[in-house]
């Protein structure tokens, strides 16, 4: 009788260990399939077409082989004397590419170029270039229309000279090489400049720091009196440059996005430096490149001031663009 028991014990006992385990290795229903991945859906960009080729894009394709496929440009007149022109190609190597044109008619004399500073203060920071003009705004001497990122940074400093609202922030002069950075100057009369020499033995026309209201330096020069200046670099990034015409009444500021490959790739100097031969530059140099590469407008609601900014008018990899030590600010007075 006992041995019975004991058998029926231990069947039940058996029984209920299979039933546990199957109960354990059941999976539950909301259990994640960690295999089954949902696919990315990628949804291409469709650029209307533009059967219409605006003034500046005419003269980069005739003069020169960077715009392989035209895709769109669009012109906006941001105040009597300065235009943006926004334009998207393909390249060369049939590579997606955008880039914004600033033209600033430098002969109405209603229209100033200005250095902005980080808070509008004389200490070496960075900031956006959004909030710099922003903050600018109050001594600019008129509205900031638009504005371009200014130096390289170096440890919060521009790398080259910096003049602020007259004053000598940083000079560079005690190099043999110090002269060879670009850098445009304004004088206290409001005329503009591009300075200083490509190489040690380049002629050099003479300036005075002490005439100056505003000077921004550069890093790489790619035009110089009307010539070619060849880049031995060949990285292919966003670059932003600025560049007068012979006459110096006519100053072009350029934004070319990059770093993505579906949106724009980048572009090398010596590309540029085509690009800014093209739309009428005789000088011209690049300030910065990568994510520093920003330009932005003036957006203003009903003139309403309380609700006034600088949008970014390119893509830069960052929302708002890298930090800046300076800018270059353009004025309606």
């Amino acid at each position: 009788m006992k041995d019975k028991k004991y058998r029926n014990s231990l069947c039940a006992s058996v029984l209920f260990g299979l039933l546990l385990s199957l109960v354990s290795c059941k999976q539950r229903d909301d259990y994640p399939v960690f295999e089954r991945k949902e696919p990315v859906v990628t949804v291409p960009e469709v650029i209307p077409p533009d059967n219409e080729i605006g003034a500046l894009v005419k003269k980069i394709m005739d003069k020169t082989d960077i715009i392989s496929i035209f895709k769109l440009d669009s012109t906006t007149a941001l105040a009597d004397g300065i235009k943006r022109t926004h334009v998207r190609y393909v390249n060369k190597l049939n590579q997606a590419m955008s880039m914004q044109i600033l033209e600033v008619d430098l002969s109405k004399t209603n229209i100033g170029v200005t250095a902005l500073s980080p808070f509008d203060d004389y200490l070496f920071t960075v900031q956006t270039l959004g909030d710099m003009a922003k903050y600018n705004e109050g001594r600019a001497g008129g509205k900031i229309i638009a504005a371009v990122n200014g130096d390289v940074v170096t440890s919060s400093a521009p790398t080259g000279s910096f003049i602020f609202k007259s004053r000598q922030l940083k000079t560079t002069t005690t190099t043999a090489t110090s002269n060879t950075r670009p850098f445009l100057g304004v004088k206290k009369n409001g005329s503009v400049f591009i300075g200083n020499k490509p190489s040690t033995s380049s002629p050099m026309d003479e300036y005075n720091l002490n005439d100056l209201a505003s000077l921004v330096s550069g890093s790489t020069w790619l035009l110089y009196r009307g010539d070619t200046v060849t880049s031995a670099t060949e990285t292919v990034q966003a670059n932003t440059a600025v560049g007068l015409n012979a006459g110096r009444n006519y100053l072009y500021a350029v934004v070319v996005d990059g770093g993505t490959n579906a949106f724009s790739v980048g572009i090398t100097y010596n590309d540029l430096g085509k690009i800014m031969a093209a739309i009428g530059s005789s000088d011209a140099f690049v300030t910065n490149g990568g994510t520093a590469s920003v330009m932005v407008e003036r957006a203003e609601s009903e003139g309403r001031s309380s609700l006034l900014s600088w949008k970014v008018v390119n893509r830069p990899i960052a929302l708002a663009g890298g930090a800046s030590a300076n800018g270059i600010g353009f004025v309606l007075k």
